[in-house]
């Protein structure tokens, strides 16, 4: 099991949640910035053996395609 945060565009952290699955996590991203008018939300995983603090938070993006 991992720990997953959702940040907003501002960099304040919405909610955390622990969540088995990555495709879980992805669904639980998607539901809790539900309009998806504003960019910047992204989303940040630590796992169970990570130190505490914010070091161990690895980022993912929601970039709805593929890179130029």
């Amino acid at each position: 099991m991992a720990e997953y945060r959702v940040i907003d565009p501002t960099g304040t952290v919405v909610e955390t949640r622990e969540i088995t699955s990555a495709e879980d996590a992805h669904a639980w991203f998607v539901d809790v910035r539900a309009d998806n008018t504003e960019l910047g939300w992204r989303m940040e995983v630590r796992s169970d053996d990570a130190a505490g603090g914010d070091s161990g938070w690895s980022f993912f993006d929601d970039t709805e395609g593929t890179p130029d």
